[in-house]
């Protein structure tokens, strides 16, 4: 429900360049989410694939299903409303989780459960990757 939240609301591309944002936090996020093989079905939203028409039936739900589409949605939310939700004075991959998975208001909430074991578990495999 969150991700259809998150994929809905009004966006603006500022031009920001997110560099904590970066395809390991992405893949995390989508990872710890749905293993990245969930699929959006309840929508009703006007965001969509290049080329497609926000009034043709299923448009968005193809859109937040498709990984470059939903992560290019999730960049520009990111560089409008990314914040500081842990107070650690440093916006990165756990603040931008944290708003994508709590929610604007609540985004200063932890972190829980098996999604949390999941995230940090594969944050740490791409750091050791680097």
């Amino acid at each position: 429900m969150i991700l259809c939240w998150l994929l809905a609301l009004p966006l603006a591309v500022s031009g920001i360049f997110l560099s904590n944002l970066n395809s390991s936090c992405l893949r995390c996020m989508c990872e710890a989410s749905t293993g990245c093989g969930g699929q959006v079905t309840e929508c009703r939203q006007t965001v969509v694939l290049p080329h497609d028409t926000p009034t043709r039936w299923g448009a968005f739900e193809d859109c937040a299903n498709d990984y470059n589409c939903a992560t290019d949605i999730i960049n520009q939310y990111m560089e409008k409303y990314g914040t500081d939700c842990n107070n650690d004075g440093v916006v990165d991959c756990v603040d931008y989780t944290m708003l994508h998975i709590n929610g604007g208001p609540l985004c200063h909430q932890p972190l829980r459960g098996a999604f949390a074991n999941s995230f940090s578990k594969c944050m740490r495999n791409a750091i050791r990757k680097l």
